[in-house]
């Protein structure tokens, strides 16, 4: 095989209660056209028995238990912390690959020794003629939001940079990981790749994506795609993020930016039923999404002084100045109409 030079894989994929679907993902990681590829399940204590079934059924691979409920962050940073490849691939538990997919993702990333990650074509587990996501657009209040989203599977079929990759299937540059360090292990769950996105954009690094590397995602199967523990890790992350990242200036009008899309997400639930919030309110009150929101942003300024340390932690490996983060937006952001009807 032409890319068999390029080097090793390691492919990561955290395990909460992954139950049935997880062995499809392990197999599709077996059938991989790529080599050489390792796999590494790091297990947060699953209590529905597929640890145990993944470590009966695959002897092969290299399984880890945290002992607890980590999250998302921290089980990936042991994965990638306990093998030596030259790449690491994240996948969820909840999806399975082509079998190109590693090998499109390896072609792609080599492309230009500046790209650090890469991003796959995310479909949709149930409906594999529908795009989850493909790639990630950026928004002024910290959020993103997939590009793509529900749109038929044979659009963005372009290779093309993009902000960053959504890590249900992703690909990153160990020489990357070296020099901008771990996930953010504060995060748990929601925006991680947002965050890492922005953490390998400001020292640099770009994201490639391309449609020729292909995975299915059953989408938010673990908490449900509009529950109430989302919509608060969702709301919290995004404003970690806007404390890490953001030139003073536009963290102060960040808030303003969040403000004027929960008003049009209020005005598309009430006028079209139409965006997040319209899916949230049918299993929610807006009471309840008050409060949410509320204790988000209280829980973010409990933390600010610690995002504020590790955002001056960043200066040693920062290149880009303050105009050069509102290019990104510019090149990468999505406008209040398109993030308030993001479903």
């Amino acid at each position: 095989m032409e890319l068999q030079n390029k080097g090793k894989v390691s492919v990561i994929i955290p395990n909460y209660n992954g139950g049935d679907p997880i062995q499809k993902c392990i197999e599709s990681v077996l059938t991989q056209t790529y080599r050489p590829i390792e796999i590494v399940v790091v297990d947060n204590a699953s209590k529905d028995g597929s640890f145990e079934q993944i470590l009966k059924r695959f002897p092969q691979l290299k399984a880890i238990q945290t002992g607890y409920n980590s999250g998302w962050g921290i089980a990936c940073n042991i994965g990638m912390n306990a093998t030596q490849s030259d790449y690491i691939a994240l996948i969820n538990n909840d999806a399975y690959l082509d079998p190109k997919c590693v090998e499109e993702m390896v072609k792609a990333i080599n492309l230009h020794p500046r790209y650090g990650s890469c991003a796959s074509r995310i479909l949709l587990w149930d409906d594999s003629k529908t795009i989850e996501v493909c790639g990630l657009d950026i928004y002024k209040d910290g959020s993103s939001s997939g590009r793509g989203r529900l749109q038929p599977a044979d659009t963005y079929m372009k290779i093309e940079e993009v902000f960053c990759a959504n890590d249900c299937c992703c690909l990153y540059r160990r020489e990357m990981i070296n020099e901008i360090g771990d996930y953010d292990p504060d995060f748990f769950i929601y925006c991680d790749e947002t965050d890492m996105g922005w953490k390998h954009q400001i020292a640099g690094w770009k994201c490639i994506y391309t449609p020729h590397a292909i995975a299915y995602h059953a989408h938010s199967r673990a908490a449900g795609s509009y529950s109430a523990f989302k919509a608060f890790h969702v709301e919290r992350n995004r404003i970690y993020i806007c404390f890490k990242y953001f030139p003073v200036d536009l963290l102060i009008l960040s808030f303003f930016y969040s403000a004027y899309r929960y008003l049009y997400q209020l005005y598309l639930s009430i006028k079209d039923k139409k965006g997040a919030l319209a899916h949230y309110r049918k299993q929610n009150s807006l009471f309840s999404g008050v409060m949410i929101l509320l204790k988000a942003h209280w829980a973010a300024l409990m933390k600010f002084p610690v995002m504020w340390k590790r955002r001056n932690e960043m200066k040693p490996f920062k290149r880009l100045s303050r105009s050069d983060i509102f290019e990104l937006f510019t090149k990468y952001g999505i406008s209040t109409k398109q993030m308030a009807k993001y479903e």
